[in-house]
């Protein structure tokens, strides 16, 4: 019983900070066109933040860009600027490259003391060297930062291969779903393989 008890403490104590992990889902478009969505969800809780900046990756191309405040679901102002941009605002680090890509978000105000933001960030990733089909056989293969991914196949492919560990299910549509957490303190090297369904 008293292990039980302390079980129950513990979890107590870890999900409100799992709960506040950043997430990022990938719903990953036909192979031939290289494309995929993004929907990224992140607590900014730096007081005195007023930006969020998200790196684009070298080699992206980023559109149907759109970013809200998850607690009101009203769009957020952004911007694409440039890593000597973001550094002169003391939220992204010095060792940042002055030619890397960000998005830079505006939040409703500055964070507060013991305060978060919480947004959500839309885009579509077009990115023909991590994304494509080969001998038939679609290819993700994409190094993950975020603590918690899924990786959502297109409608008509199932899975052949994960190189890191996932959970596997599917969704009501027949679309296979790949959940990912990543524990170690670098990025989680992520490739898949899928083929079509007969």
């Amino acid at each position: 019983m008293r292990k039980i008890y302390l079980t129950l403490i513990l979890l107590s104590i870890c999900l409100p900070a799992l709960a506040a992990d950043d997430y990022t889902l990938y719903e990953l478009l036909p192979p031939d066109t290289h494309q995929f969505a993004i929907t990224y969800d992140v607590t900014v809780a730096r007081e005195g933040a007023k930006y969020f900046f998200n790196p684009i990756r070298p080699g992206s191309t980023a559109t149907k860009e759109r970013v809200i405040e998850r607690s009101t679901g009203k769009d957020l102002k952004f911007e694409t600027v440039t890593g000597k941009d973001a550094k002169t605002t003391g939220e992204v680090s010095s060792r940042a490259a002055d030619n890397d890509l960000f998005l830079k978000v505006t939040l409703p105000g500055p964070v507060p003391r013991g305060g978060q933001t919480r947004i959500r960030i839309f885009k579509t990733y077009a990115d023909a060297p991590s994304y494509y089909e080969k001998d038939g056989l679609l290819v993700f293969d994409r190094p993950l930062g975020i603590k918690r991914n899924t990786v959502v196949l297109p409608q008509g492919w199932e899975l052949v291969a994960s190189a890191s560990p996932a959970i596997v299910s599917t969704d009501s549509d027949g679309r296979v779903h790949l959940s990912f957490l990543n524990d170690r303190d670098d990025q989680l090297p992520v490739k898949i393989t899928a083929r079509r369904l007969p």
